[in-house]
């Protein structure tokens, strides 16, 4: 531990991890004036998948730490959102990526690649001088220390370690001391890319293609959203219920168009031929959920899980990053405050004071949302359709979006030191 500029501690903070969460967290970190390594044992860094959606709680995130202007110069803005029944009809304009109550110039809901995102967190981190290490194993972790070993024997101490590794967590088991692997409750993703440039006025995916964008569609056992990304691609993903029989995949595999057209063989006509455009290639995955823990927090009060390592939360909601962020942004305004190496522990516990519950109640609407977008036909879908056409979801998108992190992080800090 040293001081920042003589007026506060500047804490060493070790990272396990170097995905959209641990990186987040690091640039936060940084940010408030701390020294922040990032560990992460691939040789490389790259991001698993194509598209992701970043809503306004996580984007407003990305100003503050200063990326923003760079995350846009790779992203798209959605005009429109729509959800429409998987026989096409209009149900309602959600997600309101453009209602000025929700989006702003400094808080906007864009859709861009994971590997884009991944890199302007990078040229952030290049910014702050944060340590990447790459092909750097963790092998064991010392909570009392705290420290880490590395597969090389190494050992590195700090003030406080994160871990962000992920859904497939080893600090997650370290910290329970079992293993913890996600569970598969039956579901699947099919995602199919589909190259734009074949796709002319005249085609009927025309206005999916020009108006950025973006369109759900609802049906028996599972939903569809498209987007598009780098400006060339369409991002067509299903999320479909297999079933729990269905042997797990242990990561993205190649599919087929075919494959995809059989899970929606009655859906909307312009959904077939959309994905068999020249060039469309499908992938699919089984979604792996994780248990909820009680504590995110080691006992000693230095050590901390973070994003998908604490709350991995399904794609329906379009959140698992967005909370993640949140993560970020709730740590960087506590430990922007003058906290003293004594108070390492009083502020990892107000951090999960305030984080904990969101991330659950963000989960539960999430798997709330996945069941609602997957009902088959019959008296429960007609009444979800009632809803959805008197704009039933506003309510929800005001509470997720609208969440300031960094507020919240802020004042339950404030709340400690002043005893209330």
């Amino acid at each position: 531990m040293s001081s920042h500029n003589n007026l506060r501690p500047v804490l060493s903070v070790l990272i396990v991890g170097c995905g959209l969460g641990g990186m987040a967290s690091a640039l936060a970190l940084a940010e408030a004036g701390h020294q922040v390594t990032v560990f992460e044992r691939s040789p490389e860094l790259q991001e698993i998948g194509a598209g992701i959606q970043l809503s306004p709680n996580a984007t407003r995130l990305l100003q503050r730490w200063g990326i923003l202007d760079e995350v846009l110069k790779h992203a798209h803005r959605p005009q429109v959102g729509t959800v429409r029944s998987y026989r096409g009809d209009f149900l309602s304009h959600s997600p309101p990526v453009s209602d000025v109550h929700l989006v702003s110039e400094q808080a906007p809901y864009i859709v861009i690649h994971r590997a884009d995102l991944l890199r302007a967190l990078l040229s952030g981190a290049k910014k702050h001088k944060i340590d990447i290490r790459l092909g750097m194993e963790v092998a064991e972790i010392d909570f009392d220390q705290p420290s880490l070993r590395l597969s090389t024997g190494e050992v590195h101490e700090a003030d406080m370690i994160l871990g962000a590794d992920g859904e497939r967590s080893r600090c997650r088991a370290s910290l329970l001391g079992h293993a913890d692997p996600p569970y598969n409750p039956g579901d699947v993703v099919y995602r199919v890319s589909v190259p734009t440039r074949e796709i002319k006025p005249d085609h009927p995916a025309w206005d999916l293609k020009s108006g950025y964008n973006i369109t759900f569609w609802a049906g028996p056992r599972g939903h569809i959203v498209m987007y598009p990304i780098q400006d060339d691609i369409l991002n067509v993903v299903l999320i479909y219920a297999e079933g729990s029989g269905v042997k797990p995949l242990p990561g993205p595999q190649p599919s087929t168009t075919e494959e995809f057209k059989s899970k929606i063989h009655d859906w909307n006509p312009l959904l077939h031929e959309l994905i068999t455009m020249p060039g469309s290639v499908c992938m699919k995955w089984t979604l792996f959920q994780i248990n909820e823990l009680a504590e995110w927090r080691h006992k000693g009060g230095r050590f901390l899980l973070i994003g998908d390592a604490a709350h991995a939360i399904l794609p329906c909601l379009a959140q698992g990053a967005a909370q993640a962020f949140e993560d970020a942004g709730v740590l960087g305004a506590i430990f922007s405050h003058s906290i003293e190496h004594g108070q390492i522990p009083d502020a990892l516990r107000v951090f999960e004071e305030v984080r904990k519950p969101r991330a659950s109640e963000v989960r539960r609407r999430t798997l709330d949302q996945k069941a609602l977008f997957a009902l088959p036909d019959g008296p429960d879908q007609v009444e979800r359709d009632a809803k959805l056409r008197g704009g039933s979801e506003a309510e929800l998108f005001k509470w997720l979006w609208g969440y300031d992190a960094e507020a919240s992080g802020r004042e339950a800090w404030q709340r400690f030191i002043n005893g209330s």
